[in-house]
């Protein structure tokens, strides 16, 4: 037994090995740490990329493009109040709008192809597009809609795995909302 205790042989091996478990850890959370802050930029890039594409295209809600503010503004060339537009904002995402539909699925689907040639992993249903009636434009424009809105898209629910052994699989961060507003005074015309 005494013989036993005293045995140094193999010792730097287990050392080696507790010390390279840890190492190789630490490595690879250096890893998934920079492949999660890359993922959020591209996630940030993507969005303002799908905010300037949604104000020089059509629009989702494509009511809100053909909306007819003559009456509301009290002839042409007026204003159109911001109260004439309700529900303000008008809020897309796949499955409809909330107002001024119905909803144009091509101007959303290319909204959505343009975010993904940014980060791949954005799915329609991480997508929505807000319009905000701020009190631009005028009644009876003949070039564009009457109103000129905010448009603010978002991206929610996005989901960064882990690929670090232990943690893969296992261990998901939902990333935080990503949204970028722009005045639409470049819409389509």
């Amino acid at each position: 037994m005494r013989h036993l205790t005293k045995e140094q042989s193999g010792t730097s091996t287990v050392e080696f090995a507790i010390v390279a478990a840890v190492f190789f850890l630490f490595i690879f959370g250096i890893i998934d740490f920079g492949r999660a802050l890359w993922e959020w930029n591209s996630a940030a890039k993507a969005t303002h990329w799908g905010a300037r594409f949604a104000i020089t295209n059509d629009m989702v809600a494509s009511g809100l493009y053909t909306y007819d503010g003559v009456a509301d503004a009290g002839g042409n060339g007026a204003p159109v109040p911001i109260a004439a537009v309700s529900p303000n904002p008008v809020v897309c995402n796949v499955s409809g709008c909330n107002g001024y539909g119905p909803l144009d699925a091509a101007a959303l689907s290319a909204i959505v192809a343009r975010m993904q040639q940014i980060d791949s992993r954005i799915q329609p249903a991480n997508v929505v597009i807000e319009y905000r009636h701020i009190g631009l434009g005028f009644a009876g424009n003949p070039s564009g809609p009457d109103i000129v809105p905010a448009v603010t898209v978002k991206l929610q629910n996005m989901v960064f795995d882990f690929v670090t052994p232990g943690l893969s699989g296992i261990v998901s961060i939902t990333m935080p909302e990503f949204k970028t507003t722009l005045i639409g005074e470049d819409l389509k015309t």
